[in-house]
């Protein structure tokens, strides 16, 4: 009789897992080849799509400031559990990939900011967070912000 060695068993009941619980919600994911809805808030097309215009400027004390020009958007403070398809809510900064703030207000402060390139970007999200998607998808605007090194 051959002894199964138990050290084995765990990752490979662990990718097992992991492939199961894929191939289960995968189907629901995709049912109607539409978007998540848990996910992304999709805005009707009878309402005007915000158009985000973004800029930063440096201060004299060096730190930087981000300033949202959104049309046909209302920022707001107040978060629900499930939003109507509407565009109020907030926009999620990021900065080189990584989430940073949640703008409820058009100026959002980024602080001093390490010599180099910033990508930074604003997606606007529901009153539940949900990312807003328009016509052509997700309602968001980069910009790169150089910052010099200090001499």
């Amino acid at each position: 009789m051959k002894w199964l060695n138990l050290s084995q068993i765990g990752p490979i009941a662990m990718v097992a897992g992991l492939l199961g619980s894929l191939a289960v919600g995968a189907p629901s994911y995709n049912a109607q080849n539409t978007i998540p809805r848990s996910v992304f808030l999709t805005l009707p097309t009878d309402l005007p799509e915000p158009k985000i215009e973004m800029t930063a400027s440096q201060g004299p004390s060096g730190a930087w400031q981000l300033r949202l020009d959104v049309s046909d958007f209302q920022f707001t403070t107040l978060c629900v559990n499930s939003a109507q398809p509407v565009p109020i809510g907030h926009a999620h900064i990021i900065r080189d990939g990584v989430k940073i703030a949640s703008a409820y207000y058009p100026i959002i402060d980024l602080g001093h900011l390490v010599p180099g390139r910033h990508r930074i970007s604003a997606v606007l999200r529901g009153q539940d967070h949900r990312a807003m998607v328009g016509a052509d998808g997700l309602l968001q605007m980069d910009i790169i912000i150089w910052v010099p090194k200090q001499a």
